[in-house]
């Protein structure tokens, strides 16, 4: 099992916007998000946002499908790609520990590779913990299932009936139910694996095809 990843370092390690001038290979590259997610055409983003705006359990105060920008946005993704952003990060978030900043992309991916125990460091980019990911979901046997089912209420039921079943006496039932609201209240590793397969998807198919059309270019 690989070693604990200090994601308070990844999560300061996000690189900062290119510049206009570089490829759409490079852009794709990016570890940060905003900038990838710029080189989606609608039709790639079109996954990620059914994930966010369809999902039928509690979220945060004011999520994507209510914010101003995806209203007004006439189903133009790009147009709300931050509020896209800062609530995959809010997803992949603790309610307490990361409410001053949510977590960065970077540590979102990186604490989903710890878990499922794929090693990579402080130096491992984004796209290539992506993946990695794709790569043992592949050996895994997993591509194909569905990935899209809403879990969260039957994991809050769980919750509660452990809480309320496994420990006796009410000093024992409130310690675990605090426990278990503690733990809700972490990253949702359903709903990030989610989002980040579909980044991921869509990244490592335009990521190809660029670099065809750069070698057509060069040749």
């Amino acid at each position: 099992m690989p070693a604990p990843l200090d994601l308070d370092g990844l999560a300061k390690g996000a690189a900062r916007p290119p510049s206009q001038a570089i490829s759409r290979a490079e852009r794709l590259e990016s570890d940060d998000l905003t900038v990838v997610l710029g080189a989606f055409g609608r039709s790639d983003l079109d996954p990620l946002v059914r994930i966010l705006v369809e999902k039928d359990f509690i979220t945060k105060s004011k999520p994507l499908k209510e914010s101003d920008a995806y209203k007004t946005g006439g189903g133009d993704h790009h147009r709300y790609i931050p509020q896209i952003v800062e609530e995959i990060r809010w997803w992949g978030s603790h309610d307490l520990k990361d409410a001053s900043e949510p977590r960065s992309y970077r540590a979102v991916v990186a604490e989903l590779c710890e878990k499922a125990e794929i090693p990579v460091t402080d130096t491992t980019s984004v796209f290539d913990m992506e993946r990695l990911m794709v790569k043992k979901r592949v050996d895994a046997g997993e591509m194909g299932s569905s990935t899209l089912g809403t879990v969260a209420k039957a994991a809050a039921g769980f919750g509660l009936l452990r809480a309320i079943g496994v420990v006796t006496g009410p000093v024992g039932i409130g310690l675990t139910a605090a426990w278990t609201l503690w733990d809700m209240m972490g990253p949702n590793h359903k709903m990030t694996g989610q989002c980040v397969m579909a980044i991921a998807e869509a990244r490592m198919r335009l990521w190809c095809a660029a670099m065809a059309d750069d070698m057509e270019v060069v040749g």
